[in-house]
């Protein structure tokens, strides 16, 4: 293939949303609020649990991934992750499943300082022993290459010195949300610390944490207390992950308490085309409409706020009388970037909840009274909701810490764009390139639709048109391509049917006439589970090898293979050998379902078929990160790459060959024949 081709395929766009600020005229946005706790462990966290904690990680755990969706659900929650401590593996257990809440994937990543991420595809990139804050930047950077949100966690605890004035870590930029109410922490402490970032240029939203590990603290501290409402079009993944990029987020404690959200309008039409989380682009004296809704307010006091400080007095108070009730302030716009933004406070608040004091319960199991003594302040002045600011400026701001990221050295590399726009996510790209043209397909997101394009682009660098393959789908994600000759094939996963619960399917579309016209989809693979992240590739005869892992109830993932128009039914490659168990009632750590997940494909010039993928059952507690049985256990797993192979025209598989280290985590393998038959497999560890 000649270089200026090569050159064409070098730039899919991939990164996160950025804040596209809002002008007089448009119309007001359409959505609905949903509920959710951007924060909430299990005990795949290695300190999952009340005795986890209080006996150093040694002891049975508690608190199941069922045991915080059904306390998330009882509460009334849409929407929530499971955010476990630097581990994406609570994602591959069979009890990862919901038909009442939307279950979205998360983490709680880095050292100190702490963040979480919603709706990433794989643990994200920790780098702790990075100088300065270059670690947490890098983070918020791999979050976006995964098209997920980045926020900081509990802020009182890793971005301020003691003395309370920013320490290196708070110069990190480009994150989505912030933390502002931790139940564990310190809110007005959080409050002060984001407004010093909006000062300074930083626009991101709020979002609120339970951050619990205890089923002891269900009633006053459990999934939902706080509650994160993120305004989307619809409850998918992609509509919350984008709200929450958007900062179109509000906060409250407890279900009876206020709910507060903020509009403008700038232009004077009656329409308020901003909402809490906004940014508007208005000149200097424009005159503006800010209008501040409450519900549930009664006997609390509203309070709208603005730039530089809350510690400057509120601008507007005021007092509601009913159960729903709407105010208005007249504002104008500044020669400088501002922010509004309101919150509801009143009587009777639990202030915070006392870890350390909790922790201490491990030695006095029999009772909660020390603790409920300890924690339960009654403040008379309490923060009840909350909600992102309205920012208005000029024009677009740019944030920047006390210390600025140093600037891009990079030149232009000749890279051109194949798939996807700025200000919008394209991302998890595959190529094909037989010699006759060049053969592109991306995830593309669109509104909060996840879509699947492809682009034929000719040797000489044309580009055909961007072809929508995934129909009127709106959750269509991962592609993966092949191509022979002028046939194409290309595979991706797809929830038809919604995402309460999750239920994604393998689709299969092919082109017989290079990428111009396209056969209609066939569904491949769908079951009462999950099939995910497909790969592809052609046997000697055409036909198409498809491997995907897959997960149901009672099973571990295992990785699937199909020759599709060759195999009547779908292969299982890694089930033989595995020991299978579901968790004691006395301890949930006590599961075992090890996870056959990433698989990887190849077919040689001859046509040898090979598989490969990431597996951990040689680990002691596989998807734990520590047992009773096996001490500290292992962080992250013994994952070691297996490979299958099967001969050309051949029906049976090879028996699964092991390579990695004991020691490490072997991922992500990737799998090529040479042009004389050698298998190459490559993998980080």
């Amino acid at each position: 293939m000649r270089l200026d081709a090569l050159k064409t395929l070098c730039f899919i766009a991939g990164f996160g949303l950025v804040a596209s600020p809002l002008s007089a005229g448009q119309a007001a946005p359409a959505g609905s609020w949903w509920k959710g706790d951007t924060h909430v462990h299990d005990d795949h966290s290695s300190d999952g649990s009340l005795l986890r904690q209080t006996f150093n990680d040694q002891a049975p755990g508690n608190v199941s991934i069922t045991d915080q969706i059904s306390a998330g659900a009882r509460l009334g929650l849409d929407w929530m992750p499971l955010t476990d401590h630097r581990t994406y593996d609570q994602h591959y257990d069979p009890l990862w499943e919901s038909s009442s809440l939307l279950l979205i994937p998360g983490e709680e990543a880095n050292g100190r300082p702490h963040c979480t991420v919603q709706g990433a595809v794989d643990t994200i990139v920790q780098g702790a022993d990075r100088e300065g804050f270059a670690h947490l930047q890098t983070s918020i950077w791999d979050a976006h290459s995964q098209g997920a949100n980045w926020s900081i966690a509990h802020p009182d605890d890793g971005e301020l010195n003691d003395d309370g004035t920013p320490n290196p870590m708070a110069s990190a930029v480009g994150y989505d949300t912030m933390e502002t109410w931790n139940r564990a922490s310190d809110v007005e402490v959080e409050l002060d610390y984001a407004e010093s970032r909006w000062n300074r240029g930083l626009r991101f939203g709020v979002v609120g944490g339970s951050d619990d590990h205890f089923r002891e603290l269900w009633a006053i501290a459990g999934p939902g207390m706080p509650t994160t409402q993120v305004f989307a079009p619809a409850l998918t993944e992609r509509g919350i992950v984008q709200g929450l990029q958007a900062g179109r987020t509000n906060l409250h404690l407890l279900p009876t308490d206020p709910v507060v959200t903020l509009e403008a309008d700038f232009d004077g039409d009656g329409v308020y085309e901003a909402i809490n989380g906004d940014e508007v682009t208005a000149a200097a004296g424009t005159a503006g409409t800010l209008r501040v809704h409450v519900t549930n307010g009664v006997g609390t006091t509203v309070l709208v706020y603005k730039s530089p400080s809350r510690s400057a007095g509120a601008l507007a108070t005021f007092t509601p009388q009913g159960l729903d009730n709407t105010f208005t302030v007249a504002v104008k716009a500044g020669e400088t970037p501002s922010w509004y933004r309101v919150e509801a406070r009143g009587p009777g608040q639990i202030a915070s909840v006392n870890t350390d004091a909790i922790k201490g319960l491990g030695k006095d199991p029999g009772s909660l009274l020390p603790y409920v003594q300890t924690v339960v302040t009654g403040t008379v002045y309490a923060l009840k909701a909350q909600a992102s600011p309205i920012f208005i400026a000029p024009a677009p701001v740019e944030g920047v810490g006390e210390k600025a990221i140093p600037a891009d050295l990079g030149g232009d590399d000749g890279a051109l764009t194949a798939l996807g726009e700025a200000g919008l996510f394209s991302g998890f790209p595959d190529v094909a390139a037989p010699g006759e043209a060049v053969h592109v397909v991306a995830e593309v997101h669109e509104g909060s639709a996840t879509h699947i394009r492809y682009r034929r682009i000719e040797l000489d660098g044309t580009q055909g048109p961007a072809i929508l393959l995934s129909g009127a789908s709106t959750s269509a994600r991962f592609p993966r391509i092949a191509a022979r000759g002028r046939d194409v094939w290309v595979v991706w996963q797809d929830e038809r049917a919604g995402q309460v619960p999750r239920r994604p399917a393998i689709y299969l579309r092919h082109s017989t006439d290079g990428g111009n016209l396209w056969q209609a989809e066939q569904r491949l693979r769908s079951l009462d589970g999950r099939a995910e992240r497909p790969a592809i590739a052609l046997t000697a005869a055409g036909f198409p090898l498809v491997v995907w892992q897959e997960i149901s109830a009672g099973n571990p993932f295992d990785v699937m293979a199909q020759v599709v128009g060759q195999d009547s039914a779908p292969v299982n490659l890694s089930r033989a050998g595995k020991t299978i168990s579901a968790a004691s009632a006395l301890d949930t750590r006590t599961a075992r379902y090890p996870a056959s997940v990433w698989p990887a494909v190849a077919v040689s010039p001859a046509g040898r078929m090979a598989v490969s993928w990431q597996d951990d059952r040689s680990d002691p507690d596989p998807l734990w990160t520590g047992s009773m049985s096996a001490g500290d256990g292992t962080a992250p797993d013994n994952w070691q790459i297996q490979t299958v192979t099967r001969a050309a025209g051949g029906k049976e598989w090879s028996t699964p060959v092991a390579v990695g280290a004991d020691d490490r985590a072997d991922r992500h393998p990737a799998v090529h024949f040479a042009q004389d038959g050698t298998l190459v497999l490559a993998w980080d560890s």
